[in-house]
């Protein structure tokens, strides 16, 4: 057998036998029971609720990366990776296009793969515990969003890396992973302006004692924010979550409606401690 294919199954195999002792040890350590030094601070029922929830995901990710894992060690050892190769150089493109097109296709059976899953977790998972809000319109227009962003940002930075790798020679590697650092920090930038109001609507921060609250945190903290946003994730879902984007000067704070709307003021300086670590 070719050393180099028993190398990726290694890899493969390894992978996933860390994630699923992992799983495991996460499902062994669940409980029930509220700790009791939180007996007065959380109700012993949402908890319940936490820990099935989590025990549920954590049972459907094992047999999600089970049947993946199986399938893509089929399809390696059964030469699907070569008829794609052949399927693509079919067409007669040139070397760097021809390697853009095969990368794509691998990427779209592996979304072909993966999106009956994602299915059952948003519409059956999420839905009974009363978290899906994703409507079927909203979940088909997310993944054509997905694929043309996908294209039109992976497409031109892999045709880039291969003709680093075609025409520069030695320095290639190099060169290739200064430009896709590079690019991942542009990416960075423009992701809060061009790419992330694509999927949700962002809204600046109301003036109010939650505003002057969080930005007097921010000054005790010496923590610099370029902006409050509150963003509409009850569209897709009614947990509660907060993010940061951005670098430096540039960073913005952006809250979840759900979570404005289903916890104090207090709690909510308290999440953004939390986020700014």
């Amino acid at each position: 057998m070719n050393p180099w294919l028993i190398f990726i199954l290694a890899v493969i195999g390894g992978s996933f036998l860390l994630n699923t002792t992992i799983s495991l040890l996460n499902l062994k350590a669940l409980s029930p029971d509220l700790p009791e030094e939180f007996a007065d601070t959380y109700d012993q029922e949402k908890y319940r609720q936490s820990q099935d929830y989590t025990r549920v995901q954590t049972k459907f990710s094992l047999i999600e990366n089970t049947i993946i894992t199986v399938i893509t060690i089929i399809f390696l050892l059964g030469g699907g990776f070569n008829l794609v190769d052949l399927f693509v150089r079919s067409f007669g493109l040139s070397s760097i296009p021809t390697g853009v097109v095969y990368a794509g296709s691998l990427a779209l059976l592996s979304f072909i793969l993966s999106l009956p899953f994602s299915i059952y977790s948003t519409f059956k998972i999420e839905a009974q515990f009363g978290f899906n809000r994703t409507t079927i319109q909203t979940f088909v227009t997310d993944i054509i969003k997905s694929i043309l962003l996908t294209a039109a940002l992976g497409a031109p930075l892999l045709a880039a890396v291969l003709w680093f790798f075609e025409h520069t020679g030695s320095y290639g590697w190099l060169l290739c992973w200064l430009g896709t650092v590079a690019f991942g920090f542009i990416v960075q930038f423009l992701a809060p302006v061009l790419i992330m109001p694509l999927f949700n609507r962002f809204t600046p921060l109301e003036e109010g004692p939650l505003k002057e609250k969080i930005l007097a945190y921010a000054r005790v903290q010496n923590f610099k924010l370029s902006g409050i946003f509150t963003m509409d994730g009850s569209k897709r879902s009614t947990k509660l979550n907060a993010f940061f984007t951005g670098f430096g000067k540039f960073r913005k704070i952006v809250f979840y409606d759900t979570l404005l709307e289903k916890i104090d003021d207090e709690e909510i300086v308290s999440v953004l401690a939390h986020e700014m670590g």
